[in-house]
């Protein structure tokens, strides 16, 4: 048999070893090829993110100057003072009814529960109710034909009765803390009554009455209670006419320097097409034009500002009616109430007494120190975008940009999806790995990889279909009401949001994980065996070290997967632009919030092309993009690290 031509046996100007290097070479270059277009394409995404985004905080700093100088942020000063005036009164209000529905929690919950019973069979026979009641208005006095009355009616009654048998939408809804015999008595009782009649049935009125006798006799301890709330949040009403008043004018000051600057930068535009045109009669419209553009006068800051400025002393007398009413509260609150929820709201109320007491005497100070000529730098805009607290857009005052409450919503889904993700995730790679037989390893990976199939906005509508409404339903049982947040006041919330991506994080955390527990060296668990260890010793003692760097890149992986999705968090989340409320304890993960990638999917396709807040969604891109870079580099470190170690 003839010796295969290697490259010893073959001279080097041989055809074969020619067409060889050829060949080669063309794959190469094919593949070289392609790893240059994905980084052309990476450096091109950067690129075009930073362009974008890169006007931002220069258009953003003119938009804050402007908010400087026509005097919105003097009025702010106070505004804030208001703000956090309205925050204290509702965590004493809180406190209240949290306080006086403790007491009555049962006839609360037998009120709405036959309330929910009306509602869910008013709207199943809303149609037939709306036809027939559309036939009555137009009959006029010629009346409805019976046979049409007769139709609608039977039409009517079979939604009813469909309704009342569990054949309709989701079924009646549960009424626990209801007797069969009321619960019968109000079937029959909606049964009976008029199509068109939109009384309320004699349990649900007399549910009604019991609740509000007890919440009135719960109530009467708290007397003292409820008069200090009252008079602590009636303090506020000088300082909100002042708002109000001086806001008013400040906010018609700044609209005169928007028009007029508006009217300035169309002129230049004029007069720019003027000098470029080459006809002489286009040439002289555009100068009329832009001699008719501006037909307003530049704004005088300073005299316009000066009724503004003049009524100080009215602002310090108003923040000196609210300390009072602060200290006269605090006096006048009880020390503890019986409600665990109740006292939570009233302790923070008193926790929070003196920093507000402290925000109030710098207010003070702050509104003789205000200037509106005080340049604002690009480093404070930068920073004020960074650790600003609230995101407001389209509104008539002032728009600002801050990405604390988008972060903080991201973060806390996060730290859900991975409480869920990280022990099913990695407890199924262990198990998967050094206990399964080799059937349950191919049935396990398989389906556990097959969850990355899955559409997130599938997973979605899951979420608001039935894990949402399941979990508020759950948690209105009086066994877990010792939850904290429960019961769930909104269906769309952060936990739900956490689950649903710990669902979707599983799979990249298992597969990473089984991928580094298989790359430990198998002398390692023999060894273990050989010292006479049991099999769990081996297993978290020796093996699970040993891949721990593979595990936390796993887990990393899972995190950057849950930061980095939109859909699930845009449909789920509640998108609530707010810091959650931490008063709560563990009950902040049950409210709304919104994400960094939510706010991006959600606002992108409404802003205008080129706007302050069209590129502040940009740079909301580039920081999203730096987090998800930078866990992902983290990772791949750890990976690298990892392999190394076990070579």
């Amino acid at each position: 048999m003839p010796d295969s031509p290697t490259s010893s046996s073959v001279p080097a100007d041989h055809p074969f070893r020619r067409k060889g290097r050829g060949t080669d070479g063309l794959f190469k270059a094919f593949f070289a090829g392609n790893a240059g277009l994905t980084i052309v394409i990476l450096v091109l995404i950067i690129a075009f993110l930073i362009r974008e985004g890169a006007g931002f905080f220069p258009d953003y700093r003119r938009e804050l100057e402007l908010y400087r100088r026509s005097g919105l942020e003097f009025v702010d000063l106070s505004r804030k003072d208001l703000t956090a005036h309205e925050q204290m009164s509702s965590l004493l209000n809180r406190a209240y009814y949290a306080q006086v529905n403790a007491s009555c929690r049962n006839e609360f919950q037998r009120s709405q529960e036959a309330a929910a019973i009306v509602n869910y069979l008013g709207e199943v026979v809303a149609p037939a109710q709306s036809a027939l009641q559309r036939v009555l208005d137009r009959a006029g006095e010629e009346g409805v034909p019976e046979e049409l009355q007769a139709s609608l009616s039977a039409k009517y009654q079979a939604l009813l009765a469909d309704a009342l048998a569990g054949r309709a939408g989701k079924g009646l809804p549960p009424t626990p803390h209801l007797s069969s015999a009321e619960r019968a008595g109000l079937l029959a009782d909606l049964k009976s009554r008029d199509p068109l009649s939109t009384d309320d049935p004699a349990l649900v009125l007399a549910l009604q009455e019991q609740l509000s006798a007890r919440q009135d006799a719960a109530a009467q301890p708290l007397e003292d209670f409820r008069a200090a709330i009252d008079a602590f949040a009636d303090a506020s009403v000088a300082l909100d006419n002042l708002v109000a008043e001086s806001g008013d004018t400040v906010k018609a000051i700044k609209e005169a320097a928007t028009l007029h600057e508006i009217e300035t930068t169309k002129r230049a535009t004029l007069l720019e097409a003027a000098a470029k045109a080459k006809k002489p009669e286009d040439k002289l419209q555009f100068e009329a034009e832009a001699r008719a553009a501006v037909t307003t006068e530049a704004v005088d800051f300073a005299p316009a500002l000066k009724p503004v400025l003049d009524r100080i002393p009215e602002f310090r007398e108003a923040n000196a009616a609210l300390s009072a009413a602060l200290a006269g509260a605090g006096d006048k609150l009880p020390k503890r109430l019986e409600d665990a929820k109740a006292q939570r709201y009233l302790a923070t109320f008193r926790k929070g007494m003196d920093a507000y007491a402290i925000e109030l005497a710098d207010t003070n100070a702050a509104l003789v120190a205000w200037r509106n000529d005080l340049p604002i730098g690009l480093g404070s805009t930068i920073l004020g975008f960074v650790t600003g607290r609230e995101w407001i857009t389209g509104g008539e005052w002032q728009d600002f940009y801050g990405i604390i409450p988008l972060f903080t919503g991201s973060l806390l889904i996060a730290v859900i999806a991975l409480a869920l993700a990280i022990p099913l995730g990695v407890g199924a790679a262990i198990y998967t790995n050094q206990l399964a037989g080799r059937r349950e390893q191919n049935f396990i990976k398989p389906t556990i990889e097959f969850l990355q199939a899955i559409p997130s906005v599938v997973l979605g509508f899951l979420g608001i279909a039935v894990l949402g409404t399941l979990l508020q339903e759950t948690s209105m049982k009086d066994s877990l009401s010792w939850i904290p947040g429960f019961p769930i006041q909104e269906r769309l919330n952060m936990f739900t949001a956490g689950c649903l991506l710990g669902l979707m994080a599983i799979p990249t955390i298992f597969t990473l994980s089984e991928d580094a527990l298989n790359n430990v060296p198998s002398s390692f668990a023999e060894a273990s065996d050989a010292l006479g260890a049991s099999k769990l010793q081996t297993i978290f003692r020796v093996v699970c070290p040993a891949a721990i760097s593979g595990i936390l890149a796993a887990v990393l992986l899972g995190l950057g997967r849950v930061i980095g999705e939109t859909m699930v968090v845009l449909l789920v989340a509640g998108n609530r632009i707010e810091i959650p409320d931490f008063t709560e304890g563990l009950g902040v993960f049950f409210q709304p919030a919104h994400t960094l990638t939510g706010i991006i999917a959600q606002e992108l396709g409404e802003v205008p092309f080129g706007s302050v807040h069209y590129r502040a969604l940009f740079v909301v891109g580039i920081l999203l993009f730096a987090i998800v870079l930078g866990i992902n580099w983290t990772a791949q470190r750890m990976l690298h690290k990892f392999r190394i170690g076990h070579d």
